[in-house]
């Protein structure tokens, strides 16, 4: 069972994200503190992290930064789920370091497809990675 990292400060985008991670055979792991994200990325062994971009103090981009630097999640999957729509967005997140950007709203389906698509990339690259070491 995957376990994934859920990073948003608005609680019931996090309850519903939660409710369709659970629904869908995943374990929601979630926080509405971009502090916490990285010591729960690291001692719940989460599979894939999915982030809020607009969050007080410190913002997705930022989040997503750090997390890159971090050892326990600088390979994570990142997708950020957000209701942002600046014309920068998509580099301003391929610069922070995130997998995929999904806008909010968004269906369960599309979601968990997303979530499996990240992490099977992030797989293929370190294998790729391993090969060619």
């Amino acid at each position: 069972m995957n376990s994934i990292l859920v990073v948003d400060d608005e609680i019931d985008t996090l309850h519903l994200l939660a409710m369709m991670l659970e629904l869908s055979g995943m374990r929601p792991v979630t926080t509405a503190y971009a502090v916490d994200a990285i010591p729960l990325a690291e001692t719940e062994r989460v599979s894939c992290a999915l982030v809020d971009i607009m969050m007080p103090q410190i913002d997705g981009f930022t989040l997503c930064k750090m997390m890159r630097l971090h050892p326990a999640t600088m390979d994570l999957p990142i997708i950020f789920i957000t209701a942002y729509t600046a014309r920068d967005l998509h580099e301003r997140s391929q610069e922070a370091g995130a997998d995929l950007v999904l806008p909010k709203p968004l269906g369960m389906d599309s979601l968990i497809r997303n979530i499996e698509r990240a992490i099977q990339t992030r797989a293929m690259n370190a294998s790729l990675n391993q090969i060619g070491k």
